[in-house]
């Protein structure tokens, strides 16, 4: 899955309050986002921002959903805690909500980092 372009609307947490974390693959991860789009579904993904001219963009190369249960934003933009595990390669990953479906122009929450070693 890919992303044309997102726009960042909204703020991803990790559960802690934190803006990063590292671990090896497979690491159990627990987020949550505000203000994001109001009541609009969304699913927790790790993705990157590659490419000039999108690095103002968040979570735009999407490989997979670490968590593929669709979340819905409530009226205020408030998405609960999502926990999944983040298996990916090593490297640096953005974590954070993107608007379904995740192949259109859609939003994204801005992101909290993830360092996969």
């Amino acid at each position: 899955m890919a992303w044309a372009c997102t726009v960042i609307q909204g703020f991803t947490w990790y559960s802690d309050g934190s803006f990063s974390k590292q671990g090896p693959s497979g690491t159990v991860i627990t987020a949550f986002a505000t203000s994001a789009r109001a009541n609009q579904p969304f699913q927790l993904v790790a993705g990157t921002s590659t490419g000039a001219g999108h690095e103002d963009h968040a979570c735009m190369d999407v490989p997979g959903p670490i968590n593929p249960a669709t979340r819905f934003a409530n009226a205020r933009g408030f998405i609960a805690n999502t926990s999944g595990p983040v298996n990916r390669s090593p490297g640096d990953w953005q974590i954070c909500f993107g608007e379904l479906p995740l192949d259109g122009n859609h939003s994204a929450t801005s992101p909290v980092f993830f360092t996969v070693i």
